[in-house]
């Protein structure tokens, strides 16, 4: 039996002791920020209504515990005194973290067929946070994460290696309607489409610079001006002081319980990084102006998205959009209660790019496989997405996911995108054509009884079939992912 082939049994076999363990209702997770949905983990639901369930949150820096300094109150959580002590003079601490393992193998992820065509690699994980906070209102988040790859014979990515660094580290006050804070930062708004601190990579991403949240009745603004960090996965990180990120993001949720979002992004970047016709090189001044509605009517649920950007690369015009239409339905009498989507999704591209205007789109700082495939060859630039999906619950705790991607360039002449914004296979000629090609991604989520509400085991499968327009410019065939990861949070 080859490595390979071992490698695959054991994680099976380990998928498989996951899925046959435990038999309680261990309930469904959800990410959100303050009044605003996201995609990855969240909070979860206990079945004892007499214990207030424990609740997570991507940016864990948005969960709140003072609660449990209520003698009426009690948790589910496994150390609820980790959660909160109470230090005397208004004074209380909080603790908590994540263990995140995962078994990654792939197979010709480029599409160039370089050796190795496979590689199998170990993701580890570790976050530990502490909470300090004042009945004034005051408080202290101080959050270190530590990341680690282990047996990949290709270079790490950025987003697979980080030793020990500062993630989360600020000062906060809040005052019922205000809050503010000042430091280190994860930020996410909205979808995470454009804005997000990618739960996926095994690093994270984070800002330095200063937020600003005014909460009104079932209304939130964020106002924020930042610094993005720069990832070294041996030494400390730095913030990119050729880079600016400022943005309003506002939330209201409306009388029929939609969502409604209105938001603006800066993107400043200098140094001169950007080529151009006319000028040679020069600065960039990206502005990104918004909004979505999403919603649910009886057992249907719906959404709408559009972002326009404008401004000035290295001397360019900048005329750009993006847009997304998605819609579901549930079939809530049917065993399983499965539901059934179609997803939409645009990105412009530009069909010139020595006729002084730059049309393909700057999707920032996003989350990207949620939207366009587990495989990351595709980002939300120069293409279009339509992708049938259905999701199929075995029980509150286990939920099968299976989603079919057709994309194609919107523009020939533009390169293909991949989710970290990098151009490949790229033909100016637009020779090549627009079919990019199909992937099938299939994901499923299990919280086994024995780990409580704390953890939940992720196996998945995608496969990546290259159309006409990777094949004519010397791509190879197919790509493959598979993987299996185990997440314990505390």
């Amino acid at each position: 039996m080859s490595r390979n082939l071992r490698r695959h049994t054991a994680c099976a076999g380990l998928a498989l002791f996951a899925l046959l363990s435990g038999c309680a209702n261990v309930p469904s997770n959800s990410t959100h920020a303050v009044l605003s949905s996201g995609v990855g983990e969240g909070e979860t639901q206990g079945a004892d209504s007499a214990v207030r369930p424990t609740s997570f949150h991507n940016l864990r820096f948005e969960e709140d515990w003072t609660w449990l300094g209520d003698g009426e109150e009690t948790s589910d959580h496994v150390a609820p005194g980790l959660k909160h002590q109470e230090l005397g003079d208004g004074w209380t601490l909080g603790a908590g973290g994540q263990v995140r393992y995962r078994f990654q193998s792939e197979s010709n992820k480029s599409l160039t067929d370089t050796s190795p065509r496979r590689n199998d690699f170990h993701l580890l994980r570790t976050r530990l946070h502490a909470d300090l906070r004042h009945e004034s209102g005051w408080r202290v988040f101080v959050e270190a994460l530590d990341a680690r790859a282990h047996g990949s014979e290709r270079p790490e990515l950025p987003i697979d290696a980080n030793n020990v660094d500062l993630l989360n580290g600020f000062v906060e006050h809040s005052s019922g309607d205000l809050l503010w804070r000042v430091g280190r930062m994860e930020l996410q708004e909205g979808m995470q489409r454009l804005v997000s601190p990618l739960e996926w990579g095994n690093t994270r991403r984070t800002f330095d610079g200063a937020l600003v949240r005014l909460i009104g009745d079932g209304s939130a603004t964020d106002i924020f001006v930042t610094r993005p960090i720069v990832v070294d996965a041996r030494d400390t990180d730095t913030r990119d002081s050729s880079r600016w990120f400022s943005g309003v993001y506002h939330t209201e949720k409306l009388d029929d319980g939609a969502t409604f979002d209105l938001f603006g992004l800066v993107l400043n970047e200098k140094d001169a990084l950007f080529a151009s016709e006319e000028t040679g090189t020069g600065d960039q001044d990206l502005y990104t102006i918004g909004a979505r509605y999403a919603g649910k009517s009886d057992a249907t649920d719906y959404e709408l998205w559009y972002a326009k950007q404008f401004g000035d690369q290295g001397g360019d015009d900048v005329d750009a959009f993006a847009a997304s239409a998605r819609i579901g339905h549930t079939l809530t009498d049917t065993k399983g209660k499965p539901r059934f989507g179609l997803d939409l999704d645009y990105a412009s591209g530009d069909d010139d790019p020595t006729d002084g205007t730059v049309e393909t789109f700057n999707q920032l700082f996003p989350l990207g496989h949620a939207y366009f495939g587990f495989l990351d060859l595709v980002g939300r630039q120069n293409i279009i997405d339509v992708s049938p999906n259905a999701t199929y619950s075995f029980s509150e705790r286990t939920k099968l996911r299976g989603a079919v991607h057709w994309f194609r360039l919107a523009e020939r002449e533009d390169a293909l995108y991949n989710a970290g914004g990098g151009a490949t296979f790229a033909d100016p000629s637009g020779a090549g054509g627009t079919d990019v090609g199909r992937e099938f991604d299939i994901t499923l989520v299990h919280k086994p009884e024995w780990l409580g509400p704390h953890g939940n085991v992720l196996v998945g499968w995608s496969h990546f079939e290259a159309g006409d327009h990777i094949d004519r410019l010397g791509g190879d065939g197919s790509a493959e992912l598979f993987y299996i990861q185990l997440a314990y949070t505390f």
